[in-house]
């Protein structure tokens, strides 16, 4: 199982990346993704280039995967692809379409589900050779049936964002943290952009765009980011700070709204005020005090 997992870990990110280890052949495309209701079926197809001087056959299994962990399985209550036949024979030089079937197996509930279709070329002497299998990654959102038309729709998802350090004036950054809980059955990939400024728009807000690296988050996975902020406008002592703005879920392009306020440094600012004047006066009556006391040992 350990062989298997790292194996296709391997040509997944092969494929992925478009690099051909095939027998220097390779597919296209490296991913597909459906949306199908229960009672729903789909052909796709996948092609195999064959660059090679020599005739290969190629040997076609479909597989559960599951991304979170690497794991693969041949557990036929998660696989919902079948090809048109189990091998073929690619000429050499040449290209082959491979056609499959999607179909919402009974059991699978709303949500997302992974499945990839490993071709594997076969040795001179028929062997199976792992090693040289590349893959397409086939992605299938489970859908209700209102839901053919529009396709993916969710809005179970959470967005939090929470400060972490308010930070001091010109001194030290605003540090805040954005999170995203996904609590539906379907893969989100968010993303969007918080603005921060004050509440009297007295400069050029900064903007922060989430998740910019496309990070996948899975079925009950939450995202999280720690930001910082340097930049710094006099008026911020004065004046609240808001963090505003708008969260896709990358599925249905229905944003979520979030915003907060960071409360100004008035008080702060009072406080050091005071404790400076309380200070001062301390530092003059302890020096009236010191000099009084030289006078008399004169």
């Amino acid at each position: 199982m350990r062989l298997l997992k790292t194996t296709f870990v391997t040509l997944l990110i092969y494929t992925i990346c478009g690099i051909s280890i095939c027998f220097a052949s390779g597919i296209e495309p490296g991913i597909k993704r459906v949306s199908l209701s229960q009672g729903e079926r789909k052909f796709e197809s996948v092609i195999f280039h064959n660059t090679e001087d020599i005739e290969v056959d190629v040997l076609i299994t479909p597989y559960d995967y599951n991304p979170q962990t690497d794991e693969v399985s041949e557990d036929k209550k998660q696989i919902f692809i079948k090809a048109d036949t189990d091998s073929i024979k690619v000429k050499a030089n040449s290209f082959y379409e491979i056609k499959y079937e999607i179909y919402p197996i009974s059991n699978l509930e709303q949500g997302t589900y992974f499945n990839i279709l490993a071709l594997t070329p076969l040795t001179k002497d028929q062997n199976i050779s792992i090693n040289t299998s590349i893959a397409q990654l086939i992605i299938l959102d489970v859908v209700s049936p209102q839901n053919q038309v529009k396709g993916v729709t969710t809005d179970s998802y959470f967005v939090d964002v929470k400060v972490l350090n308010k930070g001091i004036p010109f001194l030290s950054s605003l540090k805040f943290q954005y999170s995203i809980r996904n609590n539906s059955n379907y893969m989100l990939t968010p993303s969007g952009r918080l603005d921060v400024f004050n509440e009297e728009n007295k400069y050029k807000s900064v903007y922060v765009y989430l998740n910019p690296d496309k990070e996948n988050v899975y079925p009950k996975d939450t995202f999280e980011k720690e930001v910082e902020i340097k930049q710094w406008h006099i008026s911020d002592i004065f004046l609240k700070r808001v963090i505003k703005g708008e969260v896709f879920n990358g599925i249905d392009g229905v944003p979520k709204q979030v915003e907060i306020e960071i409360d100004n440094f008035i008080l702060e600012f009072s406080f050091g005020l005071v404790a400076l004047i309380v200070s001062i006066f301390f530092l003059k009556s302890v020096i009236k005090d010191f000099n009084k006391k030289k006078e008399k040992e004169i």
